[in-house]
């Protein structure tokens, strides 16, 4: 790792900490926690939305699913890079405490405590798969819906922060899968867009 990367998380994962954050940022990386609110979202946008938002709806299962099932599980398995947390002494592991059902535990006290490096020498940090799938879906949400998409950008931001504030991931994890992220998202839109374009046109007379 670069010094930069070192100096940077310490200083996330450490300087910068608060206790409103600390329980903000293990609640923004909480997605199953999030999970009915997201549901009850998509049943309303796919019922009230008309053709376009379930056209953005499907790009959007798409556009998540390749973005997590393909590249990132291919890419951490592949360079196994490991976690800040089973890599570096002193990183402060924070995460919402435990309940069920999921989206209780934002009711929970956070937990909140320094880790010791456990021997790994591969691990699942880079890509971040919250950071892809967060920017994946803003993609598709902003190439259908510009005002909603820039409100799921800041949001997903906020989520890849929230990796290295709660010590799940190294600074220099963020920008690729930021990256990674939005390019499954236009590639879904565009290949929509295209297969659409294809259907809409007329056949050609025998």
């Amino acid at each position: 790792m670069s010094t930069w990367d070192y100096t940077l998380l310490h200083q996330i994962n450490t300087g910068w900490s608060h206790p409103v954050l600390d329980w903000l940022m293990p609640a923004l990386s909480a997605i199953e926690a999030w999970l009915p609110l997201i549901i009850g979202a998509v049943l309303i946008t796919a019922w009230r939305g008309g053709k376009a938002a379930r056209v953005m709806l499907l790009c959007l299962g798409v556009a998540v699913g390749l973005g997590d099932g393909v590249v990132s599980n291919g890419l951490k398995k592949t360079v196994g890079r490991v976690r800040p947390r089973d890599a570096m002494p002193g990183v402060i592991v924070r995460d919402l405490g435990t309940a069920s059902p999921a989206f209780l535990r934002l009711f929970e006290q956070p937990v909140v405590k320094p880790c010791e490096p456990n021997g790994e020498t591969r691990g699942k940090s880079f890509p971040s798969s919250h950071t892809v799938n967060m920017f994946a879906a803003a993609t598709v949400i902003a190439c259908f819906y510009r005002r909603a998409g820039l409100f799921m950008y800041v949001l997903a931001a906020a989520v890849a922060y929230s990796r290295v504030y709660c010590g799940a991931h190294w600074p220099s994890d963020i920008p690729p899968s930021m990256a990674l992220g939005v390019l499954v998202g236009l590639g879904v839109v565009v290949m929509a867009r295209r297969v659409t374009a294809a259907t809409r046109s007329p056949s050609p007379r025998a």
